[in-house]
């Protein structure tokens, strides 16, 4: 269920034929806000209890929950109550059921999720592109969105834009070719539908495998852009940009404010610090510039450092398959808060919390979609987030419309586990963009933890550090790292002490690894060492 190339021009045609502004897209979140329960009631009625093969159905056969128990409740208590009720009797899937890699197990109830469960029919999405997970926690997965689903999240992210004042900003991506139709470029065609072109697509060069899957990816990129110029408000086409050319996007900013300009950059974190970091050696200024940082936490350290050289950054939170979760507020009360898509997604706290790696027990985000044009159906699906939810009147042009729920301070409760003990990682932000450069030298992106096994079949955590990075104590930097991870609470110290004594810490002087989008991690989950 991949695009054609032939196919492409067409479907960018057809996405965007309707044209949205400011006046509409209010009306339409308003419409779809207003119906959430309905909506949910109809999915649930075709993709679940008419499907008897259907993971959800069983889960709700075994609650002993039927359609009509459903609608009950949401007409008694609402949406987020009934789906808080649904968890509370074990229908909700934990990210490792829901990606297959371990059994549902619910008393006497046991079987596997299939992706193939949870895609939807042809019919729910008839325009259908290819996309890549960036390869977070796990290894990178192909997936299939539509223009269908895009067309619901554009409302929402036209008012993104107008809360940040961006709608008359010159656009440009900072993103690399390899799925093109997800991220960035992705959100440029539906900000397209509003009229506003993508002056620059800077490309960042990614690996593959060999020239057919470099035509593969490039050819849809190109079809892409051309069809914008064709049929939207205009769209570049990629140039590639290498790292060591990040100077002209530095340019490209300059030049726009000189011409009466403000801009805006959409990229992964690490790579707006990078940005600006290139700034900041040129001696050149990102005052009227703005970036969407998506993909990774938006530390102090990536904020220090972009507000050092004028520029200015926002957030975006998604994850695959989903697509977006929440945006930037425009009036934050805190760095990373967000508003949450609620017209497409419902988000809740798992009412049963768990107990992370460190005693503190944690309430796990789950989310369900709204529309059956998802690129997989959800219902209380937990991805391995948590958050602080809350409702207030910040009084942006986002909570204006309806998108009350907020949401700050998010993080993973992933771990990484060696030695048979696992820690948490969702600490590591700081540590490695802030701690260690302040105490050691270098900068955003130079520090980074990968879990690798050796030979003798033995998991380490090596530190990668970047050469750029002047002449290090390497004692003094393991006996420093060993400290601060055994900082905080007495399990953790009990955890690295074990490490050290175990062998398990190693330092390399070596670039740290990337994702496909330019992500520099805290934790990488590396291949076996030969």
């Amino acid at each position: 269920m991949l695009f054609l190339p032939f196919t492409l021009p067409f479907a960018v045609r057809r996405f965007l034929r309707e044209r949205l502004s400011p006046v509409s897209v209010r009306s339409r979140l308003k419409s779809q806000l207003e119906n959430r329960e309905q909506r949910f009631l109809e999915l649930i009625r075709a993709r679940v209890y008419a499907v008897p093969g259907s993971p959800y159905k069983k889960l709700l056969d075994y609650a002993g929950c039927e359609l009509g128990d459903i609608e009950s409740c949401l007409n008694r208590t609402g949406l987020e109550e009934t789906l808080k009720e649904l968890a509370r009797s074990g229908v909700y899937l934990t990210p490792g059921e829901h990606k297959g890699r371990q059994d549902v197990e619910r008393g006497s109830l046991s079987f596997r999720v299939r992706t193939e469960d949870l895609v939807p029919p042809r019919r729910y999405g008839a325009a259908l592109g290819a996309s890549r997970s960036s390869g977070t926690t796990n290894e990178p997965r192909s997936s299939v969105s539509s223009f269908d689903w895009w067309r619901e999240e554009s409302p929402a992210m036209a008012l993104f834009l107008d809360a940040h004042g961006l709608l008359s900003s010159r656009m440009a991506a900072y993103e690399p070719m390899l799925g093109s139709l997800a991220a960035g470029i992705t959100f440029f065609l539906m900000t397209a539908r509003l009229g506003v072109p993508l002056d620059r697509w800077f490309a960042r060069p990614v690996r593959v495998n060999n020239w057919l899957e470099e035509l593969y990816f490039r050819l849809p990129s190109h079809e892409i852009a051309l069809a914008g110029q064709w049929f939207g408000p205009g769209f570049a086409r990629p140039e590639l940009t290498p790292a060591g050319d990040i100077d002209r996007i530095v340019r490209w900013v300059e030049r726009s404010r000189k011409e009466g300009f403000t801009t805006c950059i959409w990229t992964v974190a690490s790579n707006a610090a990078r940005i600006a970091q290139v700034a900041d050696e040129m001696g050149a200024s990102l005052e009227g510039c703005t970036f969407i940082a998506s993909g990774e936490p938006v530390t102090r350290a990536t904020r220090r450092v972009i507000e050092k050289v004028g520029g200015a950054v926002t957030v975006l939170w998604g994850y695959w398959p989903t697509g977006t979760v929440g945006v930037g507020c425009g009036r934050p009360a805190y760095g990373d808060e967000m508003h949450v898509m609620r017209h497409s997604l419902a988000v809740i706290e798992h009412p049963e919390p768990i107990t992370h790696a460190i005693g503190e027990p944690i309430h796990p985000l789950l989310f369900t979609t709204l529309y059956p044009s998802a690129a997989q159906l959800e219902i209380n699906v937990a991805n391995g987030d948590h958050a602080v939810l809350s409702e207030r009147n910040c009084g942006c042009p986002m909570h204006e419309a309806g998108l009350t729920l907020h949401a700050h301070n998010v993080g993973s409760f992933e771990k990484f586990t060696s030695e048979g003990l696992a820690f948490p990682f969702d600490d590591l932000y700081e540590l490695l963009d802030t701690t260690l450069p302040d105490k050691f030298g270098g900068g955003v992106g130079d520090y980074q933890l990968v879990e690798e096994e050796g030979m003798s079949g033995r998991t380490h955590v090596t530190l990668l550090v970047d050469p750029s990075v002047g002449p290090i104590r390497e004692s003094s930097l393991q006996d420093f790292l060993t400290e601060e991870l055994a900082a905080g609470s007495r399990s953790k110290g009990f955890m690295a002490g074990v490490w050290r004594d175990s062998g398990t810490f190693r330092i390399r002087r070596e670039s740290p690894m990337a994702t496909s989008r330019g992500k520099v991690l805290p934790l990488r989950v590396a291949a076996k060492v030969r």
